[in-house]
């Protein structure tokens, strides 16, 4: 029970000196380039960071990471959560977190910014990164008129005339 208790002892020394790293050595805010430099010190698989765009109102970053166990989703989630309350101003908004009892997927809503960590099967699944940037692609093929094939490209057209 000792031994149990020191080596939690040693691992929140580590987490409060990595805290402190962070602080000391990043942005005085926490921003985008504090949660891709958090995200790049825990391991993060596949980092993407995605603008959202002014129209929205939903946020300013969306980030879409993986993790290679559901124990490494979890530990890269709470150490953004103690980074965040660590750095945030008075005035931001409290971090909230979405599945807490999942082993495949977390979600932490910083305000500006929307982390989804996922283990490679279910961001495979769901593929939230086409769901926000082929939106644009979406408009712009809607805007271009449909145009009739040539009639010698369509079998059998002479028949139904």
């Amino acid at each position: 029970m000792l031994s149990e208790s020191k080596s939690g002892d040693e691992f929140q020394e580590k987490l409060e000196a990595k805290v402190d790293d962070t602080r000391l050595l990043g942005p005085t805010s926490f921003n985008i380039d504090a949660m891709v430099s958090l995200l790049r010190q825990e391991n993060a698989v596949d980092i993407c960071v995605i603008k959202i765009p002014e129209e929205h109102n939903y946020s300013d970053y969306f980030i879409v990471v993986s993790g290679i166990s559901p124990r490494h989703l979890s530990a890269m989630a709470y150490y953004a959560i103690k980074v965040h309350k660590y750095m945030k101003k008075e005035s931001e908004p409290h971090a909230k977190l979405e599945g807490r009892d999942t082993e495949n997927w977390k979600c932490i809503d910083f305000g500006r910014m929307v982390l989804h960590l996922m283990l490679p099967e279910t961001r495979e699944l769901y593929e939230l990164e086409k769901l926000w940037t082929l939106r644009s692609f979406d408009e712009q093929l809607r805007s271009i008129p449909a145009d009739m094939p040539p009639e010698d490209f369509i079998y059998g057209l002479s028949d139904i005339k």
